[in-house]
């Protein structure tokens, strides 16, 4: 921390009007209780991040009481720099050198002043920093302590005593941390004076000497020094002699001793039960005779399921984080222990006990000295009877002072041995009640643990329950669209098969008119081969006659064949099989003719030629 830099003139603000400004800070203010506190102290939304110091006081107090005692958390509120008017220009803020670094909140802490106090004190840069001396330093903490007071309304047994110039020094020199308290939780011994005086001023009265003035002693790393000084021992006829008694340290709050609640609220978790996947994409594009289209839909079926008992799981949860949070505050606490014990008047018979007991020894003491006297007086009377009356009568005028000296005395003697008693025992109680009372508001945050975990249970086996049904319907409803795919497929298979056997029945036509086309350009061949044989052979009339009829009964049947595509082969084959046949026939029977025509004409010339080669011979 680097205080004092910005104004170290050794000047004091006469007229102070502190205030504090957020550095870096670190307050969640998007939290909702955080969010209504902020709102609830006065102008902070419209000032933010500059803060008055009675805000700060209210700010820190209902964070503290709201959020780390509640919740046990630890709020982080940044640095926090305290400004003040600059006297020469009075519209113009400027720093006061103190700032409470990395300032937190805590379930345990006193107030914002005493926590920055302490920082300063302890604060290794300014021990370390010869420039800055340690009446610089008290003067600046002295103003912020009157501040404190005079703006934020702080009272003064809530502000610590600053410590000496000694003490700091020997707290720098043996590093020693300082752990300041307030006033008021600070009880030292009322020193007895033997002065003649002393009978004459007016006795303090119990609250007074409670909220004495006590210097805090500095803490060791490991531990607190005493926080009481101890009364030099008085002789008044060996009345007052009595050992101090050490103040008792202050209460160690323990930390995190209050059950975060909300948390456990919000771990309330259902753990629903998924259906399985296999591993193919569902968002891949299939239609229902794909191979995949089975695996391909009921992945998306399932993933849909599964997001649908997700959402189930996640209703049913905030249902039952609800049930939990109603739960927990209509829990009636039982604060009648707490109630009767901070209601309980034990201060008045202890104050009585020990006034009465005190009142009795310092009777009793009373008695004897006076007795003592008398008998001083009546040995001296007896000593000097033979003397003047005038120095009787100076003898009883001093028996006469010394009763009233003694008794005044030892009245001031007892009175303050009470009073301190009493103080000192009203301070222990009291920490002693604290501790009672933390302890039954720990017991009570307990119990509503052990209540919220135990409908945890019930509520987890009812939601489980309610999933189960739910998975189980589901389930159900998955087999039945597994069926109605599985059913889709085969009939998109059976559409595709008959599909594929059009598609052959397609291609076998297209075969087949191939070859009719050959059968037509056969015919073609057979009718041109038919007209040459008209101008030769007359007797082939019938033949020609009855193979144009078969053509154009072949032609019919061409036109028949592509109305019955199933019988059109084996029809097919048989008549190319008879028209072989017949043109083989043909063929045979024109070459018969031929050969006759050719014998018939040829038969002159060849007997002839046989005649004319037998005359050449011979």
């Amino acid at each position: 921390m680097s205080w004092f830099k910005s104004e170290k003139k050794g000047k004091k603000h006469t007229d102070l009007s502190y205030q504090a400004q957020f550095g870096n800070p670190k307050l969640d203010r998007e939290n909702p209780i955080i969010q209504q506190i902020i709102s609830e102290t006065g102008d902070l939304n419209q000032t933010w991040p500059n803060i008055q110091l009675d805000e700060l006081k209210l700010l820190t107090e209902k964070l503290q009481q709201d959020v780390a005692i509640t919740t046990g958390e630890v709020v982080r509120l940044g640095s926090i720099t305290f400004l003040t008017p600059n006297p020469a220009n009075p519209k113009k803020l400027i720093e006061t050198g103190l700032t409470w670094e990395n300032a937190t909140v805590k379930a345990n802490m006193e107030n914002f002043v005493i926590e920055t106090v302490n920082q300063v004190l302890n604060d290794e840069s300014t021990r370390l920093d010869d420039q800055i001396a340690y009446d610089e330093l008290a003067d600046a903490l002295s103003e912020f302590l009157a501040a404190s007071q005079d703006v934020a309304g702080f009272k003064y047994g809530d502000m610590p005593e600053l410590p000496s110039s000694d003490e700091y020094v020997n707290a720098v020199e043996t590093n020693q941390m300082f752990d300041l308290l307030p006033q008021r939780l600070i009880v030292k011994e009322v020193k007895v004076s033997d002065q003649n005086q002393q009978g004459k001023k007016e006795i303090p009265s119990v609250e007074e000497k409670a909220a004495a003035e006590v210097k805090a002693p500095a803490k060791q790393p490991t531990a607190h020094k005493a926080a009481t000084k101890t009364a030099p021992k008085q002789s008044v006829n060996n009345l007052s002699e009595k050992q101090p008694v050490p103040a008792p340290e202050k209460n160690v709050v323990i930390e995190n001793n209050t059950v975060v609640i909300a948390d456990l609220i919000k771990a309330f978790k259902v753990q629903p039960r998924f259906f399985k996947t296999k591993s193919v994409d569902p968002k891949q594009i299939v239609v229902p005779e794909s191979d995949n289209y089975v695996d391909v839909m009921m992945a998306r079926e399932t993933l849909e399921a599964n997001t649908f008992i997700q959402q189930a799981a996640d209703k049913v949860a905030d249902s039952y984080r609800e049930t939990l949070s109603q739960n927990v505050a209509d829990v009636r606490e039982d604060t009648k222990p707490l109630n009767d014990l901070l209601a309980t008047d034990w201060q008045t018979p202890v104050k009585d006990q020990i006034k009465q007991r005190h009142t009795k020894d310092y009777g009793e003491r009373l008695d004897k000295s006076i007795q003592a006297l008398d008998s001083d007086y009546k040995q001296a009377v007896a000593d000097e009877e033979q003397r003047h009356e005038q120095t009787l009568t100076k003898l009883e005028k001093q028996l006469k002072r010394d009763k009233e000296k003694t008794t005044v005395k030892l009245t001031v003697d007892r009175d303050h041995i009470i009073q301190n008693e009493i103080a000192q025992i009203i301070t222990t109680q009291k920490q002693y009640i604290e501790q009672e009372v933390q302890q039954l508001r720990y017991n009570r945050a307990e119990f509503k643990r052990h209540k919220v975990i135990d409908e945890n249970i019930s509520d987890q086996k009812e939601a489980n329950e309610l999933l189960t049904n739910n998975y189980r319907s589901l389930a159900n409803g998955l087999e039945e669209r597994r069926q109605s795919f599985i059913k889709e497929h085969e009939q998109a298979l059976v559409t595709r098969q008959a599909s594929d056997e059009a598609q052959a029945e397609k291609e076998r036509y297209k075969l087949e008119n191939a070859n009719v086309l050959n059968l037509e350009e056969r015919r073609d061949h057979l009718e041109k081969m038919k007209l040459d044989l008209e101008g030769q052979v007359g007797q082939l009339q019938a033949d020609a006659s009855k193979w144009q009829f078969r053509a154009e009964t072949a032609q019919e049947d061409l036109d028949r064949m592509k109305q019955q595509v199933a019988d059109l082969n084996k029809q097919y084959e048989q008549r190319l099989k008879s028209d072989q046949i017949d043109l083989e026939k043909h063929q045979r029977l024109t070459q018969q003719v031929r050969q006759a025509k050719l014998d018939k004409w040829l038969h002159p010339f060849k007997f002839r030629h046989q005649n004319t080669g037998e005359s050449v011979g011979k």
